[in-house]
């Protein structure tokens, strides 16, 4: 289990943690009026693609439909996660491009190792990989770009796959029994276990634990549609930074702005440390707007399915899940080009 190393620290809770790094933020700031029109639009979008959500829950964007089997499911969506950080390169520099950028194209890339026969999803095969062939499964489709960090990937797969053959039957499907599947339980599972899903810093004197990438993986495996997953819903919140352009966003909505100092760093490419004030008031205001357009978009619907019969399509979804997955399409599927927008550039492993 993690060793404690902060133990004068309190652990704020993640909500009441947003809200006071957005008081007390000094390079960015929250403009409230947007967030109306951006949760009709949020409103809109699930009416349009609902189907989609009905169909592949909080998965859509990344669907499990070429995995069968529940077990490796869950081992596929942990080596997806466990990846899932510092995917872009600063800007102005050519992406790293796998049929896409980001998490799609990591996405992308795990389908593929899948359909050429690479087990990637196991650990007896993982901890053993070498880094020639973690570079082939996660080529870019050109030959001008490497995912980033490989050598960091590689290492932080040889870690975790050792602790599942050691300590977990050699499937994170027992982690998830062992949390007796339960959401809590299994945050605080990967939180202890599985270094690079610390995600950790200090905020005024206080612990804040984003955990932006256990949040993550733990909502894509409540939505295994066939798992017993005992999740409540009530408790979830915004899985935001599965992409981290997601604040590029908030902006371009003018929901989210930056300070003249901030924005120069923006133009300058000068990369923001994990655990800066710069990078949690970025997170923690992107979270916090996140909250609020989920409270929106609940209040809406509440207030109109009896009068509209197209708020009945959406009534039963989870909403942060229903909001993230708006998000992304915007992201991924409207064809926004974020070259003219600040787009900060961070190296973490933790997202």
């Amino acid at each position: 289990m993690a060793e404690d190393t902060s133990g004068d620290y309190d652990v704020m809770e993640l909500s009441k943690a947003v809200e006071l790094i957005c008081k007390q933020a000094k390079d960015v700031h929250i403009n409230d009026i947007s967030i109306n029109t951006l949760a009709e639009q949020v409103i809109c979008n699930a009416i349009s693609y609902s189907k989609e959500f009905y169909l592949h829950n909080n998965c859509f964007v990344r669907p499990l439909t070429y995995v069968t089997d529940t077990v490796i499911k869950a081992d596929w969506l942990f080596v997806l996660h466990t990846l899932n950080f510092s995917l872009w390169c600063p800007k102005g520099t050519e992406q790293w491009d796998c049929g896409a950028e980001g998490f799609p194209g990591l996405c992308n890339a795990m389908r593929r190792a899948i359909y050429e026969k690479k087990p990637i999803w196991d650990p007896n095969y993982y901890t053993k990989i070498t880094r020639n062939e973690l570079e082939y499964i996660l080529r870019s489709k050109n030959s001008k770009t490497t995912i980033p960090l490989l050598d960091e990937r590689l290492k932080i797969l040889h870690d975790v796959g050792e602790i599942l053959l050691k300590k977990y039957q050699g499937t994170f499907m027992e982690c998830i029994k062992l949390s007796e599947y339960d959401a809590n339980k299994l945050l605080k599972l990967l939180f202890d276990e599985f270094e690079s899903y610390r995600d950790e810093v200090i905020y005024n004197g206080k612990k804040v634990r984003f955990l932006c990438k256990a949040r993550s993986l733990v909502a894509d495996i409540w939505g295994i549609p066939e798992n017993k997953f005992n999740l409540d819903t009530r408790n979830m919140i915004s899985t935001t930074f599965i992409d981290y352009r997601i604040p590029l966003l908030l902006f371009r909505f003018r929901i989210l702005s930056y300070s003249d100092t901030l924005l120069k760093r923006f133009e300058n490419n000068e990369p923001l440390e994990f655990g800066s004030r710069e990078e949690i008031e970025i997170r923690g205001c992107s979270l916090f707007v996140m909250q609020k357009i989920c409270n929106e978009v609940h209040n809406r619907i509440n207030q109109r399915y009896k009068a509209d019969e197209r708020i009945l399509k959406i009534k039963s979804l989870d909403i942060p899940v229903m909001v993230d997955n708006c998000f992304l399409r915007m992201m991924f599927y409207d064809n926004i080009s974020f070259q003219q927008s600040p787009f900060h550039y961070i190296k973490t492993l933790h997202y």
